[in-house]
């Protein structure tokens, strides 16, 4: 069975394309469409986890008790760290690598 690795990386112009990610991801997890899923916000779509409360609110009821990841280093830079609690926090940039090289498969919205 597959392992996908769903990267939302869409931002404010491109909100609905974010919500699809997270909606594919939620439903991949409470169906079983995959062996498992991993969800990492990353650039734009952690201005929307911060600045929407929508978009927010939508992420942690579709995702229930699993903590997606969201970029250390964007976090940072922007000053979001203390924002978003509900994720957990870290650099990314390594965990994508490996995760591909464990044969995750990406999804980018």
């Amino acid at each position: 069975m597959v392992k996908l690795l769903v990267i939302i990386s869409s931002g404010k112009e491109a909100k609905e394309k974010a919500q699809t990610g997270v909606m594919f991801a939620a439903n991949s997890m409470k169906f079983g469409w995959s062996e498992k899923t991993e969800v990492i916000f990353f650039g734009p779509s952690q201005d929307l986890l911060v600045e929407d409360e929508e978009f927010r609110n939508e992420v942690i009821e579709q995702l229930g008790d699993y903590k997606p990841l969201a970029c250390k280093f964007i976090a940072e830079k922007k000053g979001y760290v203390d924002k978003l609690d509900f994720v957990r926090v870290e650099y990314v940039g390594g965990i994508i690598a490996k995760l591909i090289d464990e044969n995750f498969v990406p999804l980018v919205f």
